[in-house]
């Protein structure tokens, strides 16, 4: 092969690869960033959830340790 075949074949591999990248990012990245984002999501409302539940048993904890402090302290 001559070096002018070389170059315009190094060209058109180029373009089609460019081609194809710009396909993959323009079709293959979008559904994976929304499959992410959903997931993303979803952790956050389970964490929040959580955090809910946390805060109700921390203020059952707090009211049950009032109740045995109080008696505690009645008992004397």
């Amino acid at each position: 092969m001559t070096p002018e075949k070389i170059k315009s074949w190094l060209y058109i591999a180029g373009v089609a690869g460019a081609v194809l990248f710009w396909c993959f990012t323009m079709y293959g990245l979008p559904p994976r960033v929304e499959k992410l984002e959903a997931a993303v999501k979803e952790h956050e409302r389970k964490l929040t959830e959580s955090g809910v539940k946390i805060d109700i048993i921390l203020d059952d904890v707090k009211t049950i340790k009032g109740f045995i402090m109080q008696r505690h302290a009645g008992g004397e």
